[in-house]
């Protein structure tokens, strides 16, 4: 029995010792303006637009249609946060060229998200449905999906670069101050 609630103690530590991994890189990932656009852009499926839903893609729009605005915002977002850790301008400037190379990236993925939801309605809009062709179009929107997140990872880890270790740690910690959540350890 002992040996049992130590497996589970030491899982639930491995646990929170991800969560808090992954947690600090939502933080840099929010850096990177990705909190704007992965979650609007890829993580509703295309089957809930399919069938009628009302969600806006704000930033992946503004990444179709206006790039050097969506760099302003990103840059802004990045200005922000930055402040916050006392970063030098030459790593604002480390940060800005990261968001707006990735801005660059997700352009033409943004287009190919519509194409697939353009797609998803043709399909689901004629008279039999052609169950190969959906998961065809959901297959291609999962690889466009972690062709995305790849960028994103990549993403985060340039700005970790850019920052110093102690900045990283007040950066994480300013988020769960933000977040309203406890201190990690």
């Amino acid at each position: 029995m002992a040996d049992t609630n130590q497996g589970t103690e030491a899982g639930g530590a491995r646990f929170w010792q991800r969560r808090r991994f992954w947690m600090g890189g939502g933080i840099l990932a929010g850096l990177a303006a990705l909190a704007a656009v992965t979650p609007r852009v890829w993580a509703r499926g295309v089957a809930e637009h399919a069938f009628g839903g009302h969600a806006r893609h704000a930033f992946g729009a503004q990444i179709l249609k206006d790039p050097a605005a969506a760099k302003e915002h990103a840059g802004m977002a990045v200005e922000w946060a930055l402040r916050g850790v006392n970063a030098t301008e030459e790593q604002k400037q480390q940060a800005k060229r990261v968001t707006d190379r990735l801005i660059d990236q997700l352009g033409p993925m943004v287009g190919k998200h519509r194409e697939h939801h353009e797609a998803m309605v043709r399909e689901l809009a004629k008279p039999e449905i052609d169950r190969q062709a959906l998961e065809r179009i959901r297959q291609e929107e999962i690889a466009l999906a972690d062709e995305a997140s790849k960028l994103a990872v990549a993403s985060i880890a340039d700005l970790g670069d850019v920052l110093t270790p102690e900045q990283r740690g007040d950066l994480i910690a300013f988020a769960h101050r933000f977040h309203g959540e406890g201190p990690t350890q």
